[in-house]
């Protein structure tokens, strides 16, 4: 009676300071995250012919840059990381099957921490799901997906990690199932999203949707789910830039292109786990813009001041205070976020070199691809 008294208190108090929570009140955290999406399947550089972009060998080069200098980064698939295309047949079947095995294989090479299934993981049906998640060591999770013989979810909905004295929730979604699927149900992923945020919610510093749908539906997910703090994005070409609007205060919304030509990355300052996330990306790109605008404006005489050089072009003056106001909003919101973030994208192009490890299994991958090509 007395242990039972005992656990009961305990869960209470846990509640009350916050479980799973792991960020103390003043304690700074760093972290990043680098996050892809719609790989579909492709192993090696693609794109235009004189500068390929992406593929494995390249990503394990730039992510093991990346560890040297951030201290253990996350790393995420928002989905459709599967088969290079949505029409698997009997004479392609087997070399898509190699392929996504394959690029599964890749992956947990490069140590992901989450895959989050997507249309293009269900397009041969739930036994090869399945098996190809229980052949690696990372974790697929999806909050939606379910199997159509027991009507129960296929994988976890969300996996919580601690890392550099933050507890990160990451939930699971899509709104695309294969039409070949017939061993599959898929729920409304509004719904589930909304229960399992409000699940985790208790349990975690930070929520991270990892989403795949059509670029037509992603619109409305920062409205849908307002009170998460991040939504990775994939299921559509598009990739957001550095400059890409964002809602203010947040949720972020980063879509992660096709076929893994580019890298983003988060770069995350977290002081107060409680106060608002503000991204900084656009305000820094805007110090350095607007500077190189002075330095070009102030060559005409280097010995006088702007306002003397153009003091008869009112148009050059109204730009130039124009550009002044912007500086100091800038550097107002930097200097006064508490929490932080800077976005960035890594294109993969031929400067980086080949992991010499990962192109040799790349390169027995795509023989073995090839073997069974139609």
């Amino acid at each position: 009676m007395k242990s039972l008294v005992f656990k009961i208190l305990i869960s209470i108090f846990s509640v009350i300071i916050g479980w799973g929570c792991s960020q103390a009140k003043g304690e700074e955290s760093v972290l990043s995250m680098i996050l892809t999406g719609s790989m579909h399947g492709q192993l090696d550089p693609c794109g235009w012919k004189k500068n390929p972009m992406g593929g494995l060998p390249r990503r394990l080069t730039k992510i093991n840059e990346i560890r040297t200098s951030d201290s253990n980064p996350l790393i995420v698939d928002a989905g459709d990381f599967f088969f290079s295309t949505k029409k698997i047949n009997i004479g392609n079947k087997q070399s898509e099957k190699i392929r996504a095995e394959s690029i599964l294989r890749g992956y947990e090479k490069i140590g992901y921490d989450i895959l989050n299934v997507g249309e293009y993981e269900t397009l041969v049906g739930l036994p090869f799901l399945r098996r190809m998640s229980e052949k690696v060591s990372v974790p697929f999770i999806s909050a939606n997906l379910k199997d159509k013989s027991t009507n129960q979810l296929i994988f976890d909905p969300y996996k919580i990690i601690n890392r550099n004295n933050l507890t990160i929730a990451f939930i699971g979604l899509t709104n695309n199932l294969a039409d070949t699927s017939n061993t599959i149900l898929m729920d409304d992923y509004l719904e589930s999203g909304k229960k399992y945020i409000k699940e985790v919610s208790s349990k975690s510093d930070m929520i991270v949707l990892l989403v795949n749908a059509d670029r037509s539906t992603q619109s409305e997910l920062v409205d849908a789910f307002p009170k998460v703090d991040f939504i990775i994005t994939s299921g559509s070409t598009n990739m957001s830039r550095e400059s890409s609007p964002q809602k203010k205060g947040g949720p972020y919304l980063y879509s992660c292109g096709k076929q893994g030509k580019y890298l983003l990355k988060v770069d995350m300052n977290i002081k107060d786990s409680k106060k608002p996330i503000i991204d900084v990306s656009h305000h820094k790109k805007n110090l350095v813009s607007i500077d190189k605008r002075f330095t070009r404006l102030q060559k005409k005489d280097p010995s006088k001041t702007l306002e003397e050089i153009y003091s008869d072009q009112s148009n050059v003056l109204s730009l130039i205070e124009k550009y002044r106001n912007e500086l100091s909003e800038s550097k107002k919101i930097i200097e006064t976020a508490t929490n932080t973030i800077e976005y960035k994208t890594i294109g993969l192009n031929r400067k980086i070199k080949d992991d010499p490890d990962m192109l040799a299994f790349v390169e027995k991958a795509l023989v073995s691809c090839n073997a069974y090509a139609p």
